[in-house]
């Protein structure tokens, strides 16, 4: 059986080590300090919510120094701002046909790969939230499958072995072209994290506010314009339609009648999601939306493509991290007022 390590047992790290661990598959998982490392080991890893309730106990070590030995698999599952130094940090614990796994959100497999080669590099597209209640708690609040792969349709002798390990989760699949799978997912998360984000509502709560619904269609409208420009052929994710689909309707009671979806479809699905970039504002430290809406704003940018709803969010979550704005429902009605002539 293949040997294998996580690195960063958050909302995601965490769940996903439970219950391949729980699964019997070997993992060793990599904790920030000896504490969390010890609470990992006993009374050990809990999950609650989608995936129902149970606590699983982790082989969990203190650091990367502290681990011995070679990896067939390594899982990454810190803020992708980490996650090239922990690459790094793992070198000298990879086989030349190790695979090294981005369990980030966005497309960041450059930064990756740029670290351990392409030929080490598969992308995840995870299909379900968490929220990280404490240390050692996890709260699912959504499930629906998994996607991974390598960049250009790559393969590895461990690719299957690893879509195995990764159905202990949800199903898993491999998929030829991981890039246009993480776009959706990207898109995915710029409505969410955003509108959450500014507000500081769980994603149902803030999908009553009509400038919500709005700013969520254009901000798939605007991806799938940098998706275009990219060459990406994009498909949906979750109970979202395609963003072409979305792209090709712009008339006022089309806006009317898909907001209303997303509110009740959302809503049934995903209302309770307390989406990460909101958890990082809460906590006073820096969010991600660099790879999420500042992605497609940035790409954007460098494609000549307008990406003005994007571009707001970004500036406006940035504001929030700065201290120069508060999170607050006022920040829907500047929205409003901005594009949308409401309020």
């Amino acid at each position: 059986m293949l040997r294998s390590v996580l690195i960063g047992a958050g909302s995601i790290g965490g769940s996903v080590a439970a219950m391949i661990t729980e699964a019997g598959f070997p993992l060793d998982v990599v904790a920030h300090g000896e504490e969390k490392a010890a609470l990992f080991r006993a009374p050990g890893f809990r999950l609650t919510g989608a995936f129902g309730d149970r606590c699983v106990p982790l082989q969990a070590f203190p650091s990367v120094d502290a681990l011995e030995g070679q990896y067939d698999i390594c899982f990454i599952a810190t803020k992708y701002q980490q996650m090239p130094q922990v690459a790094r940090d793992m070198l000298p614990h990879l086989k030349k046909d190790s695979l090294v796994v981005s369990l980030q959100n966005g497309i960041v497999l450059d930064l990756l790969s740029d670290v351990v080669g392409k030929e080490r590099t598969v992308g995840v597209m995870i299909g379900y939230g968490a929220t990280l209640r404490e240390p050692n708690l996890v709260e699912v609040t959504a499930g629906d499958e998994l996607r991974i792969g390598m960049p250009g349709g790559r393969t590895s002798p461990h690719l299957e072995s690893l879509a195995e390990m990764m159905s202990a989760v949800l199903p898993t699949k491999i998929d030829d072209d991981i890039v246009a799978r993480l776009f959706s997912k990207v898109v995915f998360n710029s409505c969410i994290n955003s509108v959450c984000g500014i507000s500081g509502l769980d994603l149902g709560k803030a999908l009553h506010y009509r400038p919500v619904r709005m700013a969520m269609l254009d901000i798939m409208r605007e991806g799938d314009a940098v998706a275009q420009a990219m060459g990406l052929d994009v498909p949906r994710f979750n109970v979202l339609p395609k963003n072409s689909f979305i792209a090709a309707h712009d008339s006022r009671l089309f806006n009317i009648f898909m907001g209303r979806f997303l509110e009740i479809g959302m809503g049934i699905k995903s209302g309770k999601v307390h989406p990460s970039t909101l958890q990082s504002l809460e906590k006073g430290k820096k969010t991600e939306i660099d790879i999420m809406n500042g992605y497609l704003a940035a790409k954007g940018l460098e494609l000549g493509v307008p990406t003005p709803v994007n571009s707001w969010m970004t500036e406006t979550i940035r504001e929030i991290e700065d201290g120069k704005r508060p999170i607050s429902r006022k920040n829907i009605w500047d929205l409003g007022r901005r594009f949308y002539r409401i309020f």
